[in-house]
């Protein structure tokens, strides 16, 4: 007689199985509970933590990364939406402040998202809230959160008020869930669109819009402030005349050591935008400036000052439009496929024409850009047509314009012969051919205007940052999947083995204007990208 077999318990599953369970908790507090269990859980729940962001920078490395979403309907009570809010993260928390609405008013609220249940929660703190504004910052010191600067729009009264800046410096105090307002002298001029970053107890600020007390106007900073964090003190930081990036607004600024910061791209006004990279080196009195190389530019994102970057290991990730192949809508028939041939000879020596190799026509009536071509008596032919450097719409209404004329409107003119009745055929053909361009036209038009572009990441490599000869590489992607719906003025935030998205507008930023119904536009989703799931 055979005794009963014991039931299996947790404790008897090898090491591998059980870290794939644990890699199955969210990557927070939950996760990191599981490590009071006993000495083997904490083992592993350490393992599980080091796979994870290491599979994570594989994945971004790889390109070969995972979108998850979550919509407001998926979670209650829910954030407002907003666009050019800011973000920090503490621990297992994501908090957003402020931010533009639809209506073009701002936010002064702050929210909290639970990354481990992934719920929104907002506190009911105390103490003095800050103004309602946008394009401020937000960054975590210990268990503060510290905001700075910003900008609102005008009140309606009194009118033709100028938007309004502000150099106000507030503390949130995590564990008392306070607002504090923090008087300072020597404060920096009111900044918005400025960018931040912590190194030990410091705050470096560099760049935005800011307004001198000296000045009448707005202008785009360079300028260097450091916010001691203990004594809430405010420093100009003096560095080398030259070099030194132009003022600028909207860069990505990251913590490469404790003595080197770097800011990568920016705008300088309405139709400037950067793309360059600057190295500051902090160490000594007298700060030093230094631009670096940027290898595979063929690779970089179109837009970057309206899309921040997010430091993952030696890395920057950086969310833009998933580029499409540049294809011509329209075909172009060469000659021998929609005339007849009359001369071989004649068709034999147009076919030895390199078109691309040709000089363009300079002239201000060509291809349309002035009135419209006169008529010739001889019969037009392929140089007339399509004229290199012309682009694709114009070559389509030049070939319409050409030849709309009715065949039957030149009966008239018409001569009872074989040659006349030939060349009406030609011609009927050629109309025909036109047509059927025309339509291809339209329905591209109609196909683009429907269509819908998706984020994608592009990656900027920092591995050679602070080598002996400096330079960044944006590396080729590859595996591009759909991301959400192309997004500008979001934040990204570099969680536990996980980027953060959140918020923005869901517009191209070239097609922004007035007459556009930007609340559809505006979002309070959430996305996720983290690595795929690993089987063992």
């Amino acid at each position: 007689m055979s005794s009963a077999k014991s039931p299996v318990e947790i404790e008897d599953l090898p090491d591998e199985v059980l870290e794939f369970i644990l890699s199955l908790i969210p990557p927070y507090k939950d996760l990191h509970d599981c490590m009071q269990v006993s000495k083997r859980w904490r083992r592993c729940v350490l393992n599980v933590a080091k796979t994870k962001l290491r599979n994570l920078h594989k994945a971004i490395a790889e390109f070969d990364i995972r979108w998850e979403t979550l919509t407001p309907m998926d979670m209650a009570p829910t954030i407002s939406k907003r666009y050019s809010h800011t973000a920090a993260i503490h621990e297992n928390s994501m908090y957003v402040f402020g931010g533009c609405t639809c209506s073009m008013t701002t936010f002064n609220d702050l929210w909290r998202l639970d990354l481990s249940k992934r719920q929104w929660v907002r506190p009911l703190a105390t103490g003095t809230y800050p103004s309602p504004k946008a394009c401020s910052s937000l960054v975590c010191y210990k268990d503060l959160l510290v905001l700075f600067g910003g900008w609102a729009y005008p009140p309606s009264y009194p009118l033709y008020q100028s938007w309004h800046l502000f150099n106000e410096l507030h503390v949130y105090d995590i564990t008392a869930n306070r607002w504090t307002c923090i008087n300072t002298t020597n404060a920096p001029p009111p900044t918005a669109g400025h960018s931040v970053s912590v190194v030990g107890k410091w705050m470096i600020l560099f760049g935005g819009i800011h307004k001198p007390s000296t000045a009448v106007h707005c202008e785009k900073s360079n300028d260097i402030w450091k916010l001691n964090l203990e004594t809430w003190t405010w420093y100009t930081q003096e560095v080398e005349n030259e070099p030194k990036p132009n003022g600028r607004l909207g860069q990505t600024q990251v913590v490469l050591d404790d003595k080197n910061l770097l800011i990568i791209g920016g705008s300088g006004g309405p139709t400037l935008n950067y793309c360059d990279a600057w190295i500051l080196n902090m160490e000594g009195d007298v700060w030093k400036w230094k631009q670096v190389d940027m290898e595979g530019k063929v690779n970089k994102p179109n837009n970057i000052w309206t899309n921040p970057g997010c430091k993952i290991g030696d890395k920057i990730v950086v969310l833009n439009r998933i580029r499409e192949d540049q294809t011509c809508p329209i075909v172009y028939y060469p000659k021998n496929s929609w005339v007849n041939r009359r001369n071989p000879q004649e068709d034999s020596k147009l076919a030895r024409i390199d078109l691309a190799s040709r000089e363009p026509d300079r002239d201000e009536n060509v291809n349309g850009r002035r009135g419209v071509l006169r008529n010739h008596k001889r019969e037009a032919e392929d140089d007339d047509m399509y004229q290199p450097g012309s682009s694709n719409h114009q070559r389509g209404d030049i070939l319409i314009r050409h030849c709309s004329a009715p065949v039957n409107s030149l009966a008239a003119f018409s001569v009872s012969n074989n040659k006349t009745s030939k060349s009406d055929r030609i011609r009927e053909q050629r109309l025909a051919r036109l047509a059927e361009i025309k339509e291809n036209m339209k329905k591209h038009k109609k196909e683009e205007k429907n269509r819908n572009h998706y984020l994608g990441i592009y990656v900027l490599d920092l591995s050679k940052a602070l080598s002996t000869k400096p330079y960044l590489t944006w590396l080729p992607p590859k595996n591009l999947g759909n991301g959400p719906e192309e997004t500008i003025l979001y934040t990204l935030l570099a969680g536990k083995s996980e980027l953060v998205m959140f918020g923005g507008i869901r517009k191209d930023p070239t097609s922004l204007g007035f007459a556009v119904n930007i609340n559809s536009q505006i979002s309070n989703s959430l996305h996720f990208i983290t690595a795929p799931n690993y089987v063992i």
